[in-house]
């Protein structure tokens, strides 16, 4: 039981849609491939490469287009000697004209990536040199770009911080869900994550099932901030 997704926004480069047959088979699928990066906190970029599924007819998207982005990820310990491996699940350009001065001037300030992944320590935790700073390897495997792939990042908390002062470090072959940014180059290979969340020795817990509410959108507006307060719809799970 693992996986690993990020999120954030991508600007994409070399777009070429390509057409692959199974093996042994006649059957054929569509993507499209861009050549993009990953940007760390500490201001290093590492190349990437964006696989995106696609119909027959799509037709890429121009250079230098900004989309937010939520892919599964590869992540070579030869990263980033090699990059970066996405399999985009959606993929939203942002509109407007890649050349123009202004396009991103609308675009969030959030040049960084997020990383939510769940999986195995497959090292013991270590205190790093500033003496505070615990970090431990984290192991986890998915499907990307239809084989089965293994990623493993170094993920690293500042005990210092309050945020994480009464957080133990996880055990070996503990499995565990976290949540970060991308920071930097390992050393040794493959990238950094600096944490924001982590839950410890994760396992499948049964719980009944609950009656879900869902509220109505509003047809004015795509994003509603306060939910109202009557004409719930009630789904049963």
């Amino acid at each position: 039981m693992s996986a690993t997704v990020v999120f954030g926004f991508f600007v994409l480069a070399n777009g070429d849609h390509v057409k692959t047959l199974r093996a042994g088979s006649s059957t054929a699928t569509y993507h499209c491939v861009y050549e993009t990066t990953i940007q760390c906190t500490s201001s290093v970029v590492v190349p990437a490469m964006l696989h995106v599924y696609s119909p027959f007819n799509d037709v890429a998207l121009p250079d230098d287009t900004v989309a937010f982005v939520c892919a599964k990820v590869c992540i070579p310990m030869t990263t980033p000697c090699d990059p970066v491996l996405l399999e985009g699940i959606c993929v939203m350009a942002v509109l407007g004209n890649p050349s123009s001065d202004n396009y991103e001037s609308g675009i969030p300030n959030f040049p960084h990536l997020m990383i939510v992944g769940l999986g195995s320590v497959t090292s013991p935790a270590r205190t790093l040199t500033d003496g505070m700073s615990k970090a431990f390897d984290v192991v986890s495997s998915d499907y990307v770009q239809d084989t089965k792939m293994v990623s493993t990042v170094c993920c690293v908390f500042d005990s210092a911080c309050p945020q994480w002062s009464k957080t133990p470090v996880p055990n070996q072959n503990m499995t565990v869900f976290y949540v970060g940014w991308f920071a930097d180059v390992v050393s040794t290979g493959g990238l950094h994550v600096e944490l924001e969340s982590i839950a410890l020795n994760v396992g499948v817990e049964s719980r009944p099932s609950v009656g879900t509410s869902v509220s109505p959108v509003s047809k004015k507006r795509k994003f509603v901030a306060v939910a109202p307060k009557e004409g719930y719809a009630r789904l049963s799970l």
